[in-house]
């Protein structure tokens, strides 16, 4: 594999649903600095459905492969039609994973079963479970109990219904973890999902200096910055992983942040998935990066990384998961011993979470 096999087709692709959330997490930028606006300058919307519907038609034409809905700062579920959107992605040919990230706390708002029946492949729900305080704190908004019971439902509903889709917990929380282990909640929990499907994020993006490290779970750490000396001529892997849409169907060269330095053309004005993925806009960033002319926005980028992570592998979406697991995510994984005596402990272990590809 080498440079030219990235550059013909995106592995997978995603759109924002919304650039709306009904949190005010204290680890995100969305809704910080001066009228809200440090990290996302935008108009707030919810998504032109023309525009999704053909990116869809030319992604799947050009072979499609895995879908996300994923807002990069929003929450899908705030849009209050997005399970149709999930079936109008189901209607294409090709599209293997249909994914999303959300924090659970609208959910009883759409149904259960409808949600589980939608079409959707997996989902990974971001929380702080543990208690009230905690959660609160983190996430902005007083809804612990709603989520609590979210959660649970969805999981025991997801069970019933023979797991029509794959459910992660991403949890944000304080140390010691053994708080939460030892909680009635987590019990309640894996008796619907496996421990293995629980991790905890530990090292975090400051959205350009907009989060402090007071804005982190207790004893959380932020990642700093990585690969200098590759970071001066080398693009970041980011550019080359996934095509992603914003909600008026502007094409970003990553889905890591909003960052107007990055934006291309609309994906309207393109009808073939190749010439999307080749956008002149985006091309130029990606070219000049080699010159060493990188943007702005990607000189103090913790997500950074070389993009020739990407080619250590000919299987590209076994070496994109191993990328991400290793420098992007840094999470732990939670395991039970084997011996029902001891409690249940932690180990550090590369996790991967369907929606985020």
């Amino acid at each position: 594999m080498n440079l030219e096999d990235l550059k013909k087709r995106p592995n997978s692709a995603g759109a924002e649903v919304i650039n709306i959330c009904n949190a005010n997490c204290s680890f995100c930028g969305y809704g910080k600095g001066e009228n809200g606006k440090a990290a996302d300058p935008r108009v707030k919307q919810k998504i032109d459905v023309k525009a999704l519907k053909h990116f869809l038609k030319i992604y799947s034409e050009g072979g499609g492969g895995n879908f996300s809905l994923t807002p990069i700062l929003g929450e899908v579920s705030a849009h209050p039609n997005w399970l149709d959107l999930v079936k109008e992605i189901k209607k294409n040919k090709n599209i293997k994973t249909t994914t999303c990230y959300t924090n659970a706390t609208l959910l009883h708002r759409h149904g259960f079963k409808k949600i589980l029946l939608s079409g959707l492949t997996s989902m990974t729900i971001s929380t702080a479970l543990g208690n009230r305080k905690q959660y609160k704190r983190l996430y902005g908004i007083d809804m612990y109990e709603q989520v609590k019971s979210n959660i649970l439902n969805l999981l025991k509903k997801n069970k019933e219904l023979r797991s029509p889709v794959d459910i992660h917990l991403a949890l944000r929380i304080d140390k010691p973890y053994n708080v939460f282990f030892k909680s009635i909640v987590y019990e309640e929990i894996t008796n619907y999902i496996k421990p293995s499907k629980i991790s905890i994020l530990e090292s975090w993006d400051d959205f350009r200096g907009i989060i402090k490290k007071n804005g982190l779970p207790k004893g959380h750490k932020f990642k700093g910055l990585r690969f200098m000396e590759e970071r001066k001529n080398m693009p970041c892997y980011a550019l080359y992983r996934k095509l992603q849409i914003l909600v008026d169907g502007t094409i970003q060269g990553c889905s890591c942040r909003v960052e107007p330095e990055l934006w291309g053309g609309n994906i309207k004005n393109y009808k073939s998935l190749h010439d999307a993925w080749n956008d002149n806009k985006i091309e130029k960033i990606r070219n000049n990066w080699f010159k060493g002319k990188l943007k702005e926005c990607c000189k103090t980028c913790s997500h950074y990384q070389p993009y020739t992570e990407l080619l250590k592998n000919k299987n590209i979406s076994g070496i994109i998961k191993k990328v991400i697991d290793k420098f992007f995510n840094n999470k732990i994984n939670i395991q039970k011993t084997n011996d029902s005596k001891k409690e249940k402990k932690i180990i550090i272990e590369d996790d991967f979470t369907p929606s985020q590809f």
